[in-house]
């Protein structure tokens, strides 16, 4: 969804800011940036988009249908960040590249020595 989508909407229903955060999110993936916005910037994104959203009503925001589904509960040890789900999991782990080389180079001396034998 384009943010022009979100913003031409022409109710002010719990689907008009999940459009927001579903581009929000996209936005995160796209520049490789954390999955997580401050809640301080989702309270401007969601009240220039009209809703009467504010630091005593950000909790209970989140955790209603149907942003519950994409954003993680306010931790009340962190509450100046939102998580989009999924973003604390690991991901796919990656290999070091010293180790990678290093398998690479055992790979092409094993290739060089049969080809030798034969």
């Amino acid at each position: 969804m384009r943010i022009d989508e979100v913003e031409n909407s022409s109710s002010l229903d719990p689907n008009k800011l999940m459009g927001l955060v579903n581009f929000l999110s996209g936005r995160a993936d796209d520049e490789n940036a954390q999955k997580q916005i401050s809640t301080d910037a989702f309270i401007n994104a969601a009240r220039s988009l009209g809703f009467p959203i504010n630091q005593k009503n950000i909790v209970s925001v989140v955790s209603q249908s149907p942003l519950d589904s994409v954003l993680e509960p306010i931790d009340p040890q962190n509450p100046s960040v939102i998580m989009y789900k999924g973003a604390g999991e690991p991901g796919p782990t990656q290999m070091p590249v010293n180790k990678a080389q290093d398998i690479v180079a055992a790979s092409a001396k094993s290739a060089m020595q049969r080809g030798m034998n034969k």
